[in-house]
């Protein structure tokens, strides 16, 4: 008889991409955030059962982020793409999630990010497309916006463009050190 492990065959069947597809539960919403704003497709779902989960993350693709260890094990019996996270710090569950699922950088760039709100994609919009929408100060500050396909909120290239690019920075140096 031969003896069958779960976790080594989800790690195995993660593919080797830069946009991998996630679906977080409801004690990762900091995660998914994040996770978007670097540009991964991350659906969030805060008030849904188990077994729906399950269903979603099946149904399309997506390796579901949990930090509860029974819904986990429920993925390994379904056969589903899963990492079990430890929820506690943001950063080094990203990092873990990276390094299952084989990617060794991370990278940001604005047009690649996704609405942190509800994981639409952004449209580069001029100025003068976001004049109704936008505060004239800004306008005055900035050149170049973005649009949320979905949600329609504006993003605008700001001051918190600092600290992704420091945060993606300390993210790639701690997985350099996980490697080493």
């Amino acid at each position: 008889m031969r003896v069958h492990s779960h976790v080594k065959n989800v790690e195995e069947r993660l593919l080797v991409s830069s946009k991998q597809a996630f679906l977080a539960d409801a004690m990762l919403g900091s995660v998914a955030r994040k996770l978007r704003i670097f540009g991964f497709d991350t659906l969030y779902v805060a008030h849904t059962h188990d077994d729906e989960i399950l269903k979603i993350g099946i149904a399309e693709s997506r390796i579901i982020l949990t930090c509860d260890r029974a819904l986990y094990m429920r993925t390994l019996k379904k056969e589903a793409d899963s990492i079990l996270l430890q929820g506690s710090d943001d950063m080094k569950d990203i990092v873990h999630i990276l390094t299952k699922c084989r990617i060794p950088l991370l990278t940001f760039r604005t047009i690649d990010s996704r609405c942190a709100i509800c994981n639409g994609l952004l449209i580069r919009k001029k100025p003068s497309d976001v004049v109704k929408d936008v505060n004239s100060n800004i306008l005055k500050r900035h050149k170049q916006f973005f649009k949320c396909s979905d949600c329609k909120k504006i993003y605008w290239e700001g001051s918190h463009l600092t600290h992704i690019h420091q945060t993606v920075k300390l993210i790639n140096e701690t997985m350099r050190k996980t490697i080493d």
